[in-house]
């Protein structure tokens, strides 16, 4: 592939797409917040203030899959889990430059 024959917008889209893998961690998947009550006595879930855990939830082979996200980590993931949006929609726009330029040379 030449570079130089790519329009501008695409030469962007694939510097992006290049930073992404190479720069960042990508998760597929979908981040959502569970609230629950530990049923101690005491605690403050028992007051009306649940527990919050966040949990990243992806299926592999049809099958759903989820995993509890630490509070450490949950900036790192929410970062990863958009950089593999962002990296999903670039590919997309490339794909479909791509099939433009395939109709151009069948028309």
């Amino acid at each position: 592939m030449n570079r130089m024959k790519l329009t501008a917008q695409e030469r962007r889209f694939r510097s992006r797409v290049a930073q992404l893998v190479h720069q960042s961690w990508l998760l597929r998947g979908t981040l959502s917040v569970r609230s629950r009550r530990c049923g101690k006595p005491n605690c403050r879930c028992t007051r009306g203030e649940p527990h919050a855990s966040l949990y990243l939830t992806s299926s592999r082979q049809g099958k759903p899959r989820q995993i509890c996200v630490p509070r450490a980590w949950e900036a790192r993931v929410r970062r990863a889990v958009a950089d593999y949006r962002e990296l999903e929609a670039l590919l997309e726009e490339i794909s479909e430059l791509e099939l433009a330029r395939l109709r151009r040379r069948k028309e």
